[in-house]
């Protein structure tokens, strides 16, 4: 009767060992079903704005809730991303990687003139990887020519 008591432990014992961890992200619940809102662009580990945007294009920014938006539909690893800047419209493809936090966009190149809008855009096609849950997202990418990384800040619009 010990012996069986001490199997039957022993056995509840290892059960963790065949329940293995994940260590991947959930790219769904990060990623879809949820409008992401620019919050800044800076150099990485900086927050805030990086200087050189002119005050009438962060202005935009705050003031309307539908400009400097992505929304990313699709499967677990990639998809479709639309969004909105000032006055057009963007689309594209996305897909990311929850073992190693890769990400990579390639969004259609929008006919706009402002310096934030054309920064947008370049950092949405040059991002290599993320950081991000239900609440912030954390796009990075190094320009070409450019030995630095940046980041798009995002939050989840309200």
């Amino acid at each position: 009767m010990k012996r069986s008591i001490f199997q039957i432990v022993g056995l509840l014992l290892l059960l963790p060992l065949f329940s293995g961890c994940n260590d991947s992200d959930d790219l769904q619940g990060i990623f879809t079903g949820k409008t992401w809102k620019l919050t800044y662009i800076n150099l990485k580990d900086k927050g805030g704005w990086m200087n050189g945007f002119s005050e009438k294009s962060i202005k935009i920014l705050n003031e309307n809730q539908e400009s400097y938006t992505i929304t990313f539909t699709g499967t677990e690893e990639d998809g479709a991303v639309k969004g909105r800047i000032i006055t057009a419209d963007l689309t594209g493809t996305w897909s990311a990687n929850g073992k190693n936090n890769e990400f990579h966009a390639s969004v259609t190149n929008v006919n706009e003139n402002d310096d934030l809008a054309k920064e947008f855009i370049k950092g949405l096609n040059n991002a290599s990887s993320y950081i991000g849950d239900d609440n912030g997202l954390f796009l990075y990418y190094n320009p070409a020519g450019s030995q630095q990384t940046y980041v798009l800040a995002f939050h989840v619009q309200r």
